[in-house]
This record gives C-alpha cells, structure tokens and sequence, in this order.
C-alpha cells in the first residue's frame, strides 16, 4: 500500500467518529413521523448559486461555491451548512440520481430549512489551491468565512440568525475544527466519523486510491500530485452489500471528486487531538450499522464532547459509510430532521437539548 493510501485509512476513520457527552436517544417515532410529513419531497426546491470569497493562510483569496436553497418566498432563517467527505463534492448531499429518495437537500428544505450545500475548497466549483494547503485548520477557516457571510446577510436578502453546521466524513473533521475554534455554530451534525477505528476495514477504501492526474474522469482538470480520488470502478469500498442500488453506485462514480495527501494526513491528526473538547453546542453523532471502520466507535463518542450540552448518537440500520446513499437513506433524514427540529427549529428558535 502506498503511503498515501496509507493516510486515507485515517481521513476516514476520522470520518466515523462521533462525540457525545450527554448521551441521548433520537426523539420518538411520533416526533420523526411529524419532521418525515412536513412537505412532499418531490418538490424541487428553489436553488441559486453562491460564490463566496474567503483568504486561506499562504494561498491568499480564494472561492467557496454551494448551492443555496429554500422553500417559500424568501428563506428561512436557519440555514444548515453541509460538508460532504473525501473524494465527494456537494452532490453527496443533493444526490441527482433519484433525488426524491436519496437528497437529503430536498427532506431538509421540505422540513422548512434553508440549506447551504458546499464544495470544500479542493473540490467542485471552489478554487483548487496547492494541496498541501488543505488542512482541518485552513478549511476550518474558509467555512467560518462562510458562516460569517449567512449571518452578515451576505448570501440572500435576509441575515441567517441560526446556522446548523453538518458535516460527513472528512466534512465532519473539518467541522469539528470550525465549531471548536470559532464557536460561531449553534449546532452541529457529525456522521460517518468517530475516534476510535478498526484499521482492517479502512484497508479496501485505502487501496482504492490513486493520483487523480491517473483518472480519466479528471482530464480537463489536472492538479498536483497530492490530489488523489478512487480508482475507476472503486466506489462499492463506501457501501456495505450487494442489494445496494447499483443506478446509485454508478452516479456516484460519476460525481466523484478528490482528496489531498495533507488532509488524510491531518485527519489523523484529528483523531488523536482533543479538539472537540471545545465544542459546545447541540451534537448529533451517526454511523452506518455496516460502517465496519467506525460502527463500533460510537458507544465510545460520549467522551469526546465534555461540553456539549447534549449529545445524541444514532446507529442507522442497512447503510454503510455513505448513509445519504443507502436503500434506507430517507429513514436516516428523517431521523436526522427530527433531532434538528427539536434542537435547532426552522424558524430561527435558541437551540435547545
């Protein structure tokens, strides 16, 4: 295995790491049924989008892009801020093969949220800078930037009055730095990520990579030889069975995108600091039941969030790492929006536990 596929076994072992200090289970069934029937989502939200300047250390100005999106005639005041993980872009949230089953945009927007789905930098439409630049600490940075332009009404006709950052994979790392360093969220998604791993099963996923200037998916984009993605054909490390739905598979080969040597490197970091010692807000913290990196981890989580006012932990049935793109995705958004309601409405409400 070569030392960068190394590394990646720790990005997302990062990745499934989820803390807790309160431990808490997800609300009733009743509330998850009422967070489930709040909109059809077959409806298509109104989407726009948004290019975001942000200075990152040593590489100067840079762009964050997402894509923005609400319900309604103007958008809500909470928005929620999604980070997707290591070789993924926006489109892990915003799913475009079936998307009424498997965007967790459409659910959360149809519950009366806005959303704010981004490329990290080094991914998608935002700017590639050299990779060795891409650490938790300099894309905690530019997310902050972007919490900072929501709240300063930088991104739509009104100020966001609450932010509900989110984050998978290694998303989840860097959400962990921006929430610990900049205390500018009021509450905070981690899934597929925990501190603790079993590095036998992060081998598959660690093998799978190559130098992204290897793959022909990548031609018109070519960046420096840190930037890695999977090797064609490779998505099936991030699932967990053989009845996953292969039209999916194959769409997220399609959108797959990139990850750097130095964020693998830094998530290992991640993993033994005490950076979410200082987190202290509402946390949701979730895995897949067949995620066999992390699965494990999460009876563990407790202790990583000391000043959490509550946390949650949620083990979803029939998914692997990837729980936006399991059979049962729409029973872990609707597990997801049931928290969130609770903790941190739509309409702008203090969080609670």
């Amino acid at each position: 295995m070569s030392k960068a596929a190394a590394l990646l076994v720790g990005v997302i072992s990062a990745a499934t790491l989820a803390p807790i200090s309160s431990a808490q289970a997800l609300p009733t069934p009743a509330a998850r049924t009422s967070a489930a029937t709040l909109a059809p989502i077959s409806t298509a939200p109104t989407c726009r989008e948004v290019v975001i300047p942000v200075t990152m250390p040593l590489a100067g100005t840079q762009t964050v892009a997402g894509s923005l999106c609400w319900s309604g005639a103007t958008p809500s005041p909470t928005v929620q801020i999604l980070l997707a993980g290591a070789t993924y872009n926006r489109s892990y949230w915003d799913f475009p093969q079936q998307p009424d089953v498997y965007s967790y945009v459409r659910r959360a927007v149809a519950a009366g949220y806005t959303t704010l789905a981004l490329d990290r930098p080094g991914t998608g439409a935002s700017s590639h800078p050299s990779g060795a630049l891409l650490t938790n600490a300099t894309e905690a940075s530019a997310v902050h930037q972007v919490v900072n332009a929501a709240r300063l009404g930088k991104l739509s006709s009104t100020a966001f009055t609450r932010v509900l950052l989110a984050g998978h994979s290694y998303g989840s790392v860097v959400a962990w730095y921006e929430a610990a360093t900049y205390s500018d969220v009021d509450a905070l998604l981690i899934s597929g990520m925990a501190h603790e791993v079993q590095p036998a099963a992060a081998i598959p996923v660690a093998a799978s990579l190559v130098p992204q200037s290897s793959d022909p998916h990548f031609a018109a984009r070519p960046l420096d030889l840190t930037y890695l993605t999977t090797r064609p054909g490779a998505r099936q490390v991030f699932w967990h069975g053989d009845h996953d739905d292969p039209a999916v598979i194959s769409a997220d080969e399609a959108t797959k995108d990139t990850v750097t040597t130095a964020e693998l490197a830094d998530t290992l970091v991640a993993q033994a600091a005490p950076t979410t010692d200082d987190i202290t807000v509402p946390v949701l913290v979730a895995a897949g039941q067949q995620d066999l990196a992390y699965a494990a981890a999460l009876a563990h989580e407790a202790a990583h969030y000391p000043h959490s006012p509550c946390v949650t932990t949620h083990l979803q049935p029939d998914a692997g790492h990837d729980l936006n793109l399991s059979p049962r995705a729409p029973d872990w958004f609707t597990a997801v929006l049931a928290w969130a309601i609770h903790v941190l409405a739509p309409t702008g409400a203090p969080p609670r536990c």
